[in-house]
C-alpha cells in the first residue's frame, strides 16, 4: 500500500501556489471592474479578436480626423473673420470714394483713408494662426503679402512709383501732374498700372503665397480646399484700388484726371466687394461640409463604441462579485498559511 508524503511544508507550498493563482485572478477581475473590458481580450475572444482590432483601428482613425477637423474649423473661422474685415473695409472705402468726388474737398482726406486701408489690408492678409499664415495657400510658413509701407521702400511700392514716372515723367507728388489728361490717366490705369497686379509682377513684388490652397481630409471619403491665398482676384483688386488712391498723385491732379482716378478706384473696389463675398461663400460651404462630416463620423463612432462594448465588455455586477469572492479566497488562504506555519511537532512532545 502506497501513502502520500504529508508535511506542513508540503501543505504550505500547495497553499502558496493556490494563493498565487488566486491573486492573479483577483488582479484581472479588479482590472475588468475598473476598465469595463476583459483583462485579456485576445485570450477571451479568440477568433473574434481581429474583429475588435479592426473596429478599434477605425475608431482611432475617425477620432483623429475629428480632432484634425477642429483645427481646420478654427482656421476657417479665423479666415472668415478676416474676409469679413476685408469686405467691411472695402465697402467703407467705396462710400468714402463716392463722398470724395468733390475735388476741392476730397483728395487729401481720401488719400489718407486709402493709406490707412492699405495698411489694415496688409495686416489682415498676413494673419497667422499657430504660426501658419491663413492667406499663404500651401506656403503656410511664408508671410504672404509684402508690406507696402516697409522701410526701405518695398518692391511693390517702388514698382508703382517707377510705373508712374515712366508714364508721365514725374513723381507722384510733383505739381506738374496737374497737366495729366483724363485720357492719359485712363490709359495708364488700364495699361502699365494694371500690369502691376497681374502675373508675373504680382507674384514678384506683392505676394509670396502659393496659388494652391490647403486641402484637408475631413472624412474617410472627402478631401476639400480649406484655405485661400493672397493671389486671389479679390485681393489683387483691393490692393489696386487702395494703391491707386494712395500713390498716384491724387492731390495734384486736375478735375478731369481726378474724377477718372476716383471713378476707376470706385469700380475696382466695388468689384472686389463681390469677389470677397464669393470667397466667403466658398469657405462657408467648406465649413458646412466639415460640420456635416463631423456629425456623420460621430454617429459612426457611437456605433463602433457599442460594437466594441458588446465584444469586449464585461458585466460590471458579475465582475464585482468575482472580486469579492476572490478577495475572500485570498484572505482565507492567508489565514490557512499562517495557521499551517504555526504547526509544530514540538508542541506535542514532552
Amino acid at each position: 500500500m502506497k501513502t502520500s508524503f504529508i508535511s506542513t511544508s508540503a501543505m504550505s507550498t500547495a497553499t502558496r501556489l493556490s494563493l498565487s493563482k488566486t491573486q492573479f485572478k483577483l488582479a484581472d477581475a479588479q482590472k475588468e471592474v475598473t476598465t469595463g473590458r476583459f483583462a485579456d481580450v485576445s485570450a477571451t475572444l479568440g477568433y473574434k479578436t481581429g474583429q475588435t482590432l479592426s473596429l478599434r483601428q477605425e475608431y482611432a482613425r475617425l477620432k483623429t480626423i475629428i480632432d484634425t477637423n477642429s483645427v481646420v474649423s478654427t482656421r476657417l473661422s479665423t479666415t472668415q473673420a478676416a474676409l469679413k474685415g476685408l469686405s467691411d473695409d472695402s465697402k467703407l472705402f467705396v462710400s468714402q470714394l463716392i463722398g470724395a468726388r468733390n475735388a476741392d474737398m476730397g483728395p487729401t482726406v481720401v488719400q489718407g483713408q486709402a493709406k490707412a486701408a492699405l495698411t489694415s489690408f496688409t495686416n489682415t492678409l498676413n494673419t497667422a494662426v499657430d504660426g501658419a499664415y491663413l492667406f499663404a495657400g500651401i506656403n503656410a510658413d511664408v508671410r504672404p503679402l509684402t508690406d507696402y509701407y516697409a522701410t526701405p521702400t518695398s518692391p511693390n511700392r517702388q514698382a508703382v512709383a517707377d510705373a508712374f514716372l515712366a508714364a508721365f515723367g514725374t513723381t507722384a507728388d510733383d505739381p506738374a501732374n496737374a497737366s495729366i489728361t483724363a485720357s492719359d490717366m485712363q490709359a495708364f490705369l488700364d495699361g502699365p498700372f494694371s500690369d502691376l497686379f497681374a502675373d508675373p509682377a504680382w507674384t514678384t513684388n506683392w505676394s509670396s503665397a502659393s496659388d494652391q490652397n490647403v486641402k484637408s481630409r475631413i472624412s474617410s471619403s472627402e478631401l476639400i480646399e480649406t484655405s485661400t491665398n493672397s493671389n486671389d482676384v479679390a485681393v489683387r483688386k483691393l490692393a489696386k484700388a487702395y494703391a491707386m488712391i494712395a500713390d498716384l498723385g491724387i492731390k495734384n491732379l486736375n478735375e478731369a484726371a481726378y474724377q477718372t482716378l476716383v471713378d476707376a478706384a470706385t469700380r475696382v473696389a466695388g468689384e472686389a466687394v463681390q469677389d470677397v463675398a464669393n470667397e466667403e461663400a466658398r469657405l462657408g460651404i467648406a465649413q458646412e461640409r466639415v460640420k456635416n462630416a463631423n456629425g456623420r463620423m460621430s454617429i459612426q463612432i457611437d456605433i463602433m463604441t457599442n460594437s466594441i462594448g458588446l465584444l469586449e465588455g464585461v458585466d460590471p455586477y458579475e465582475a464585482s462579485t468575482r472580486v469579492s469572492a476572490l478577495t475572500t479566497q485570498v484572505e482565507t488562504a492567508y489565514a490557512m498559511t499562517a495557521r499551517i506555519q504555526n504547526l509544530s511537532l514540538l508542541k506535542y512532545l514532552g
